[in-house]
C-alpha cells in the first residue's frame, strides 16, 4: 500500500456541479408537493423535513470533504440505505430502498453525469422512426450545463398517456395484418446490470464526449462501485419513492435493447411491412404488420421471432423475458378487447385520472357505487379469479372498479370531497349498518385512502383498524404509509406502530433525527472533525473496499481491508518517520501503547495482523481459515474502541 498511489474516486469525474444540480432536482420534487398528490409519499415526507439543512448540503467544502473523496462509503448515518418492501398487484412483493437525504442526492448526482454522458446520444436515438419511448419524466441539460426544471418533466403523467396512446393507435383502423407483442422483463429494475450499460456506452458515445466527461476505465469503475454500495452487494438499481433517475438510468439501459430489438425486425422486409417498438420504462410492445394476411405465414414468422427476441434481450442485456409476455393478434376482436384491458391495467406507481367527458358528480356516484359492490366481495383482493363473480346480489368486476376510482384524481372530484353532502354519502358506504371491510382497501389502496381521508369519521375508523393489527404484514405497513403520507406526516400513534417492524423501525428512526447526521455521521463511532481528520484517500479508498466486502459477506476480504485501514491510521497520526510500508505490527502495537489503548484491544490490534496472515485472502494454504461474520465482528469493535482512544 503506497500513500502516494492515485487512487480513483468520484471526483475524478463527478464535479459540485452535478451535485448542485442533483439539490436543485430534489428541491424541485419537493416544491411540486405541495400541489401534486403524486409526491406525498414517505421520502418526500422526510425530506421535506431536512430542507433545512439543504444549505449544508450546498457548501462546496461539503462536497469535497464526503463525496469527491468517496469517504461517504464510510458514513453508514448519513449515507444510509435502508431497503423495505410493499406490495404489487395480487401477492406480489416489490423491493424499495430508502436513502437518507445526502445520499438521495449523491444518487442524483451520478444519474444526472450519466444523462449529460448520453444526451447527445439519446438525442439521435429519438430521431429513429420505428421507435417511441419514455420514463415519465423528460429530463434535459441546457447550454449552460443546468437541469432544465419544469413539471412535465419530472412528472409522469403525460408520458404515460402518451405512451398508451400510441398502443391504441396501434389497435385502430385497418388491424387485420396486425399483431402486438408484448415484453414482459423479469425483475427488471432489480436484475438491470450497470456494467453492461457502461460498456454500451463506452462504445457508442463519442470519444469528444468521453473525453470531456473523464469517461476512462477508472470512471467506469467507480460507478460500478457506487451502484453495488447503494445496491448492498447486488445487481440492479433502486425502486423508491418519485426516484425520476432511476427511471431515467432504467430507460437508458433499454435504449439498446430497442436498437437491438430493431436490427431483429429489419431483417424481414420480405414479410414484414412496416413495425413499432413502443416503450415506457420497461413496459415495452411490438407492433408487426404483415405484407398480407396469412395465418400460416404470421405464425411461422411469430415462432421464430419470439425466441429471437429472448435470446437477444438475454446474451446482450442478460435480461429475462417472465411468463406475462402476451401476443394479441390484432385480427381477432378478443385480442383488441384483451390489448385494451392490458392497457386499462394501469402500472402501479401511475395514478391517472380517465380523460372522458363524464361528469365529475356523475364520478362520484360511480365510485361510491363501486365501493358498495366491492364490500360484497371480500374475497377480491388477493384472488385475481375471483375478480369478477356473481353471488346473487350484483356483479363485482376489478377493471371496472378500479376504472371507477382512477376518477378520484379529477380536480373536479377532489374539490367536491370537500362537500358535506358527499361526506355523508362517503360515511354511509364505509360506516354504514352493513360496515365495510377495511381489509378491502388493499383491493386500490392509494385512491381508496383518498375517499377515507375526505371524512373525519372514517378516517377516525380506519385508523383504528389499521392499530388493531396484530402482525404487520407488508400490506399493513403500505396502508399505514399511505394514509401518514395522505395526512402530511403530522405526529400520530401509528408512527411510532410502524416501528414494530424491523425495517419500518430504522427508516422512521431515520426521520426522526434531526439534521443530516452530520455531527455523527457513523464512521464507527467519531465525530464528523474526527472522522475528516482520517480522511487519506489511501485510507478512504481501503474504507470502500471494506465495506463493499461486508456487503457481499466476504468477511475474509473485508478483515485484509479492516487492518490495512487501521494500520494506515495508525501511521497518519503516528509522528514516526517510518514509510507506511515499514510501518508493521510492531510499530502500530508501540503507538498504541503510547495512546493507552487497553490492553485486551491492542492484543485485538495484534492478532488483526496474524488472522489476516492465514486467512484464505493472503494465504493460498489448503489450512487457512475463511473468516466468519462473528470473528469479523469482534475485530471490528476493536477497532471501533481503539480510534476512539486515537481520536
Amino acid at each position: 500500500m503506497n500513500e502516494h498511489d492515485v487512487t480513483p474516486k468520484l471526483g475524478d469525474f463527478l464535479t459540485h456541479r452535478h451535485w448542485v444540480e442533483a439539490l436543485k432536482l430534489l428541491k424541485y420534487q419537493l416544491k411540486r408537493k405541495k400541489t401534486n398528490r403524486h409526491f406525498r409519499t414517505l421520502e418526500m415526507s422526510y425530506y421535506e423535513k431536512q430542507e433545512t439543512a439543504f444549505e449544508k448540503l450546498l457548501d462546496v467544502e461539503y462536497f469535497n470533504t464526503r463525496i469527491a473523496n468517496n469517504l461517504f462509503y464510510g458514513l453508514s448515518k448519513e449515507f444510509a440505505v435502508v431497503p423495505y418492501t410493499i406490495p404489487k398487484s395480487n401477492l406480489g412483493l416489490r423491493r424499495y430502498k430508502f436513502m437518507t437525504c445526502p445520499m438521495r442526492v449523491l444518487y442524483y448526482a451520478v444519474g444526472i453525469y450519466l444523462l449529460e454522458l448520453s444526451e447527445t446520444y439519446l438525442r439521435d436515438y429519438k430521431s429513429h422512426k420505428h421507435i417511441q419511448s419514455g420514463y415519465g419524466g423528460n429530463l434535459a441539460i441546457n447550454d449552460n450545463r443546468e437541469l432544465i426544471l419544469k413539471p412535465d418533466r419530472i412528472y409522469y403523467k403525460s408520458h404515460y398517456e402518451n405512451f398508451c396512446k400510441a398502443i391504441r393507435m396501434q389497435n385502430d383502423g385497418d388491424t387485420a395484418r396486425k399483431v402486438i407483442i408484448r415484453l414482459d422483463i423479469q425483475n427488471y429494475f432489480d436484475e438491470l446490470n450497470i456494467p453492461i450499460l457502461l460498456k454500451f456506452l463506452d462504445e457508442r458515445v463519442k470519444p469528444s464526449v468521453c473525453n470531456r466527461m473523464n469517461f476512462y476505465k477508472d470512471t467506469q469503475a467507480q460507478i460500478v462501485s457506487f451502484f453495488d454500495f447503494v445496491a448492498g452487494g447486488k445487481l440492479g438499481i433502486p425502486q423508491s419513492d418519485n426516484n425520476i433517475i432511476s427511471h431515467f438510468i432504467g430507460h437508458l439501459f433499454l435504449v439498446f435493447g430497442d436498437l437491438f430489438l430493431d436490427q431483429e425486425l429489419r431483417d424481414n422486409e420480405d414479410s414484414v411491412e412496416t413495425y413499432a417498438i413502443i416503450r415506457y420504462v420497461d413496459d415495452l410492445y411490438v407492433s408487426i404488420t404483415f405484407k398480407e394476411q396469412n395465418k400460416d405465414l404470421k405464425s411461422k414468422f411469430l415462432n421464430s421471432l419470439a425466441p429471437r427476441i429472448a435470446d437477444c434481450l438475454h446474451k446482450e442485456l442478460a435480461l429475462r423475458l417472465n411468463p406475462k409476455t402476451a401476443l394479441f393478434d390484432l385480427i381477432n376482436e378478443d385480442d383488441r378487447k384483451a390489448l385494451e384491458r392490458n392497457l386499462k391495467l394501469v402500472s402501479e406507481g401511475n395514478e391517472i385520472a380517465d380523460e372522458n367527458n363524464v361528469p365529475p358528480d356523475k364520478k362520484i356516484k360511480d365510485i361510491l357505487s363501486q365501493l358498495k359492490t366491492l364490500h360484497r366481495f371480500p374475497i377480491a383482493p388477493y384472488f385475481p379469479e375471483h375478480s369478477e363473480s356473481d353471488c346473487g346480489k350484483g356483479k363485482f368486476n376489478n377493471e371496472i372498479f378500479k376504472d371507477a376510482l382512477k376518477g378520484v384524481y379529477d380536480e373536479k372530484v377532489q374539490q367536491m370531497l370537500e362537500m358535506s353532502d358527499v361526506k355523508s354519502r362517503l360515511k354511509e358506504v364505509f360506516l354504514g349498518s352493513d360496515g365495510f371491510d377495511f381489509e378491502l382497501v388493499n383491493v386500490y389502496p392509494i385512491p381508496t385512502i383518498i375517499l377515507i381521508m375526505a371524512s373525519a369519521d372514517v378516517r377516525k375508523e380506519f385508523r383504528k383498524f389499521l392499530l388493531s393489527k396484530t402482525r404487520l404484514t407488508s400490506r399493513d405497513i403500505y396502508l399505514i404509509l399511505i394514509y401518514l403520507c395522505q395526512k402530511g406526516f403530522s405526529q400520530d400513534k401509528l408512527f411510532e406502530f410502524l416501528k414494530k417492524d424491523p425495517q419500518m423501525k430504522q427508516i422512521l428512526d431515520i426521520f426522526d433525527r434531526e439534521g443530516l447526521s452530520s455531527e455523527l455521521p457513523g464512521y464507527y463511532a467519531l465525530t464528523e472533525e474526527q472522522t475528516l481528520k482520517i480522511a487519506q484517500p489511501h485510507i478512504v479508498q481501503q474504507i470502500r473496499l471494506r465495506i463493499l466486502a461486508e456487503q457481499k459477506e466476504n468477511y475474509s476480504v473485508a478483515l485484509n481491508h479492516l487492518l490495512n485501514e487501521i494500520q494506515a491510521i495508525c501511521h497518519l497520526l503516528d509522528s514516526s518517520n517510518t514509510t507506511l510500508k515499514k510501518y508493521d505490527a510492531l510499530k502500530v502495537i508501540e503507538y498504541l501503547t503510547i495512546k493507552s489503548v487497553p490492553h485486551e484491544t491492542k492484543d485485538r490490534i495484534r492478532n488483526l495482523f496474524d488472522r489476516r496472515n492465514y486467512s484464505p485472502v493472503s494465504h493460498a494454504d489448503p489450512v487457512a481459515e475463511s473468516v466468519a461474520i462473528e470473528e469479523y465482528e469482534i475485530y471490528r469493535n476493536h477497532v471501533d474502541i481503539c480510534l476512539n482512544y486515537l481520536l
